[in-house]
């Protein structure tokens, strides 16, 4: 009888050391690290992925990428791939020995100027902000934000900042910005993403959002890194090889962003 109570135990150890086995990926979600700007087009991407690999799962957290690369760097949180808004931030996770590959660039991101309905904006542009009817203009913290360093950036080029630096307030909450310009009456700078999210009636080209001309602000490269438990999780593979196919980056560019050219 003794003999038999040891079965499981020595089953177990034929599992694990059994050379069928050896080798096998386990299948766990992946766990993907997402600057905010993506929560509006990686929905889009996670529906046409889910379709083409059906038995696949993934997990997103989103975030401000200053704040995925502290928890990365600083907090040892687990992940498969970080999606930043910037190269910076996966430059210093890659630097702490904190992912197994380089920084890759995936997308370039455009600033949208977002304001209440005014027929001249596309005239008046970055001027129109200094209209007394606007209380606010509504940005991602400088700090932890590469599209809030972008406009930060605009607006001291466009000559404006000055004039308008009493106004400004920050925000680490896309939907906030959003619901400031719907509802309080307020301005804001944005990724293009976001135009999707506008509700009906305030999301009119040139009347209610207008792009920040590229020339004021340095391009804003969006880059990623995979950890070395990512390089292993065929999840956090699938979704990237889809990201990067030309179904990924169709997706991208009607999300408001620009493909990757080999000089940048």
């Amino acid at each position: 009888m003794k003999s038999y109570k040891k079965l499981p135990i020595l089953l177990l150890i034929l599992f694990f050391y059994n050379p069928l086995f050896a080798g096998q990926q386990y299948e766990r979600s992946a766990i993907i690290f997402a600057a905010g700007n993506l929560k509006f087009v990686f929905p889009k991407i996670i529906e046409e992925f889910y379709a083409k690999y059906p038995t696949a799962t993934v997990h997103i957290q989103y975030g401000s990428s200053g704040d995925l690369a502290d928890a990365i760097i600083n907090e040892n949180r687990n992940y498969d791939i970080f999606f930043s808004a910037d190269t910076d931030y996966p430059a210093q996770v890659y630097a702490t020995n904190k992912s197994e590959t380089k920084p890759k660039k995936y997308a370039r991101g455009i600033l949208i100027l977002v304001t209440p309905h005014n027929p001249l904006l596309q005239k008046e542009r970055i001027r129109a902000l200094k209209n007394k009817n606007i209380p606010y203009i509504t940005i991602a913290n400088k700090s932890f934000a590469p599209y809030g360093k972008a406009t930060l950036e605009a607006l001291k080029n466009s000559k404006y900042y000055e004039n308008l630096k009493n106004k400004i307030r920050y925000s680490s909450d896309v939907a906030t910005v959003i619901n400031n310009v719907t509802w309080e009456g307020d301005a804001g700078f944005l990724s293009k993403s976001v135009v999707h999210m506008l509700p009906k009636g305030h999301n009119r080209r040139g009347y209610d959002w207008i792009e920040v001309n590229k020339n004021l602000y340095h391009p804003i490269i969006q880059a990623y890194v995979i950890s070395k438990e990512g390089l292993k999780n065929n999840n956090a593979m699938q979704f990237l090889k889809f990201l990067e196919s030309s179904q990924g980056q169709k997706i991208l560019r009607d999300y408001g962003y620009t493909n990757i050219t080999p000089d940048e």
